[in-house]
């Protein structure tokens, strides 16, 4: 009689002993794959940065050839590092403890350098550089508007790229790679908001450059060495004829020529306003550039220019000389009638320093700005200068708040919405910033701002429920006695203060929604003037700094827990650079 083998069952041991090695076999096979296409992907990416930066200037050349040859070979390492960290393994990996979120950044990362390689940049390679550059004083509108399709698939990608690197933080990933990923992700971001405002622009262009009919803009100068609180008195006021993508200069005015003696406002005034700022933002033309509202400054110009000279006005722009010097850099230096030359790296001293020593009349300063801006406005209009280089520093100064557009059509308008353009504060405070801003108004009625240094600091504290948020300016006089007693009275002319003495007027502005909290000077808690304008917080402060002396002032808000935890800091574009940060108080 025959006997049935029983199968032998595998001990729970065993089964378990397996398992685990079938686990390390793919956990060992996991980390190879990430290693080696973390290896490929980094190696790709760093080759990438260079690339980029060379075809910066290849975009503003007539070489589309060697243009073509980057972006081609641009593409072959974007797809190569997307290919290596792209992948199923790679994302399995990501759900890692600790190594995770740097997976995460890096692959993330090569997402949105192929994005920009294969979509956005062969899109703006189509783009003839020569249609960014007026041709005999004038721009083919016709020919722009054919630029809305290349813009749009541009735009696309460049929105799929900016999606992938939404969140990411270069501080994630391994530090070899963090210097490349920043420069790469950084162009990202920059490239992004500006293509979707193109695509926005787009159907309001025509209208904006006078094929629907002649425009007429003012252009207002503002001169920074008498500090108001989006740069300066707007001085000098040009009004720009635009008729089909042709500007010229129509007429061009000082504040001598408005009514500067009025008693009321020329517009009715906000009383909160008139608090923070007084009343006489509505009654001297040099004033309407004191609040960070230039929609108001705006309205003011125009009222001004219509009371004096009754031409109807489309629009305001805003610009300063330190603008300018960035123009200077694409168009090179320009020779004014006076035989005096401005370069990109004296035109600052020049406009709003030298020429007070050498024009000590006002009538020959007048001539002098006059001539300026004449011959500025020939050398962009002439088309002679490089399309990128002239962007670039057009978007520095834009990005510095130097450069203002207001347009009273209501669609062209709606084109800019959020636009720094407008204003240098968000209308509101968003999910995904917190803003707060301090301007600058001087009250020296001279020409003093020029000797002037500042910082801006803000100090989050999160260590309560509810954050706070301080900031801090530390303001310099570094004008000294020797150079003050040789200023011309103009300069320096101690109408309200001692000769060489500064007084500065400034107002510091919380996040929206946002309670003041307290203000102190330099270290000591002092009473202020507080506010609401434009919706937010604000605190109104005075300093009075002689020759060789520094002061800090300081105001305090309390946000909401639902303040974004990115926060940024607006200010006046001052003459001499701002240095601003900021700090996370550590609670410990």
């Amino acid at each position: 009689m025959s006997r049935t083998a029983t199968p032998r069952r595998l001990r729970p041991a065993v089964i378990a002993w397996l398992a685990l090695g079938a686990l390390t076999v793919v956990l060992v096979a996991l980390a190879a794959s990430v290693a080696v296409g973390g290896f490929v992907a980094q190696k790709e990416l760093r080759a990438a940065v260079p690339l980029v930066s060379k075809m910066q200037s290849q975009f503003g050349s007539d070489d589309r050839t060697a243009l073509a040859s980057s972006i081609t070979e641009l593409q072959g390492h974007a797809s190569r590092a997307r290919g290596a960290a792209d992948t199923w393994m790679w994302q399995v990996a990501e759900q890692a403890p600790f190594v995770g979120p740097t997976l995460h950044a890096v692959r993330e990362s090569t997402v949105a350098v192929d994005e920009l390689a294969q979509g956005a940049l062969p899109a703006l390679a189509n783009v003839d550089p020569a249609l960014l550059r007026p041709k005999d004083g004038a721009f083919d509108v016709a020919a722009i508007q054919q630029l809305s399709g290349p813009l749009t698939e541009a735009s696309s990608a460049a929105d799929r790229a900016a999606g992938a690197v939404r969140g990411v933080d270069v501080a994630d990933t391994p530090g070899v790679l963090q210097g490349p990923l920043g420069q790469l992700t950084g162009a990202v971001r920059g490239l992004q908001p500006a293509l979707s405002r193109a695509v926005e622009l787009m159907p309001v262009l025509p209208s904006l450059m006078g094929a629907e009919g002649t425009k007429n803009y003012l252009l207002l100068v503002q001169n920074n060495a008498e500090a108001r609180g989006t740069g300066g008195i707007p001085a000098s006021v040009v009004l720009l004829k635009v008729e089909n993508g042709k500007m010229e200069i129509a007429q061009q005015a000082t504040s001598r020529d408005f009514k500067n003696t009025r008693k009321e406002s020329i517009l009715p005034l906000d009383p909160e306003v008139v608090k923070l700022y007084d009343d006489k933002i509505g009654r001297y033309s040099q004033d309407i550039t004191s609040t960070p509202d230039f929609a108001m400054s705006a309205d003011f110009a125009r009222a001004y220019w219509a009371e004096s000279f009754g031409t109807p006005i489309d629009g305001v722009m805003s610009i300063d000389p330190v603008t300018l010097s960035y123009l200077l850099d694409a168009t090179g230096p320009i020779t004014l009638a006076t035989g005096d030359q401005l370069t990109s790296s004296d035109a600052v001293r020049i406009l709003l320093s030298d020429v007070y020593a050498r024009y000590p009349d006002n009538a020959d300063q007048d001539a002098f700005f006059a001539s300026a801006a004449v011959e500025v406005f020939d050398a962009v209009s002439s088309g002679d200068f490089a399309p990128v280089s002239f962007a670039t520093a057009l978007v520095r100064a834009v990005d510095e708040h130097r450069v203002y557009f207001y347009s009273f059509d209501d669609a062209t308008r709606a084109a800019f919405a959020d636009s720094r353009l407008l204003g240098p504060l968000p209308s509101t405070d968003g999910d995904e910033q917190t803003t707060l801003g301090v301007f600058i108004n001087d009250l020296t009625e001279a020409k003093l701002s020029y000797y002037t240094w500042m910082s801006a600091d803000v100090s989050v504290n999160r260590c309560s429920a509810v954050p706070t948020y301080t900031t801090t300016v530390t303001f310099t006089n570094a004008l000294d006695r020797a150079t003050s007693d040789g200023l011309v009275r103009y300069v320096d002319g101690g109408k309200h203060f001692p000769k060489g003495t500064i007084g500065t007027d400034m107002q510091f502005y919380g996040p929206s929604g946002a309670t003041f909290v307290k203000a102190s000077f330099d270290g000591v808690d002092v009473p202020v003037t507080t506010g609401e304008h434009l919706g937010r917080p604000v605190a109104r402060l005075f300093s009075t700094n002689d020759p060789q002396t520094t002061h800090s002032l300081s105001v305090t808000f309390e946000g909401s827990p639902d303040n974004s935890d990115d926060v940024s800091l607006v200010h006046t574009p001052m003459v001499n650079p701002v240095p601003s940060h900021i700090t996370e108080v550590s609670c410990g």
